[in-house]
């Protein structure tokens, strides 16, 4: 029998139908060391474990970690939900001796991420930045194959995200506003916290009304015009993760806004979160989605879109550089201009 390398007290066993369950919850200063991601291929983090043999999870976002990092710190006493893991045969429960169904789990090796490996990551990142240690709650599902594992995944990811009700409401029913205010408000977007529906304060990025044009733009191309709200919500968030991974150094203006010390939006060296930046990157991002939509799948082509997204972003964003004034509108198609020809000469190259 394998060593043990961990265990977690207070753990209540539950039962659905046939199968058990458990909640507990793990620290974050250990909470590397026991999990990993079945991802299909390495990504750019190093908060977590990736697992690649059998992986079926799109490597995790360090831009929507990090995020998530600031959002525990400043929110210590927040109320997360609970990640979903897999034991993968490697935790075991111990009942009590006074209560069967509250116990304790012992730890033989490293459970799977199901889901929440971003909020996970964030925890871990805050650790290793800050040594704050935070209590992660987690739901362990046991006994599943590969098979079951992967489709509880897709489960998950294809039905948790939606608009509450009061949101829709508040909107009055604007598709593109409900699309923007919900990048605000979920905290895996990248625009988490940085849209503001009054006056934008000093740690926001845009209003709700520029973000809700720029959604419309983004979404008005072929069969992702036609998509639910929800889907075109992930989408756009994930498409901005994209942007704010491929080109960390010009979204790492990013940080000015919290940061006590700066002017704020002036202390910007690039334009990339600008308004100027997300008008360029809406207008190319309609025709991106567009290109690498499987209508047949119902998917994107995610590896496809962070190519074009690097192909694209190659120009000069410096708020002192070749574009230097060029602001709005007018500033953003100039710029989208340019990513545009960068595609067109990319393509051009490959069917040479």
């Amino acid at each position: 029998m394998p060593s043990k390398i961990g265990e977690i007290s207070k753990v209540m066993r539950l039962k659905r139908g046939e199968h058990w369950y458990y909640f507990g919850e793990m620290s974050s200063d250990k909470a590397k060391s026991l999990t990993f991601v079945p991802a299909i291929e390495r990504g750019t983090q190093d908060y977590l474990s990736e697992v690649i043999e059998d992986g079926y999870q799109r490597p995790g976002s360090p831009s929507r970690m990090r995020v998530f990092s600031r959002y525990l710190e400043d929110n210590i006493n927040s109320v997360v939900p609970p990640i979903v893991i897999s034991s993968r045969d490697q935790w075991q429960f111990v009942p009590g001796s006074q209560n069967a169904d509250i116990g304790h789990l012992e730890i033989y090796g490293p459970a799977a991420i199901i889901d929440g490996q971003h909020r996970l990551g964030g925890y871990v990142h805050l650790f290793e930045a800050k040594e704050i240690v935070c209590g992660i709650a987690f739901i362990l599902l046991e006994g599943l194959s590969l098979e079951a594992e992967s489709r509880e995944f897709m489960d998950i990811n294809t039905t948790q995200k939606g608009v509450p009700r009061q949101l829709t409401a508040f909107l009055e029913n604007s598709e593109w506003a409900q699309i923007a205010w919900q990048l605000n408000e979920d905290p895996d977007s990248p625009f988490f916290h940085r849209i503001s529906r009054t006056t934008v304060a000093r740690d926001q990025l845009f209003a709700l009304h520029s973000v809700a044009k720029q959604m419309e733009k983004l979404f008005e191309k072929g069969g992702i015009s036609e998509l639910d709200i929800d889907v075109k919500i992930s989408l756009a968030s994930q498409y901005f993760t994209i942007i704010s991974d491929v080109w960390q150094q010009q979204w790492s203006d990013i940080e000015y806004l919290d940061d006590d010390s700066s002017n704020r939006k002036r202390s910007f060296e690039y334009k990339m979160l600008e308004l100027t930046g997300l008008i360029a990157w809406c207008q190319l991002g309609a025709d991106i989605l567009h290109r690498c939509y499987r209508s047949d799948l119902s998917q994107m082509d995610w590896s496809a879109v962070s190519k074009l997204v690097a192909i694209a972003g190659e120009i000069d964003w410096s708020k002192t550089g070749k574009y230097e004034g060029r602001t709005g509108l007018a500033g953003a198609r100039a710029l989208a201009q340019e990513m545009e020809l960068l595609l067109t000469q990319s393509s051009d190259q490959g069917q040479e």
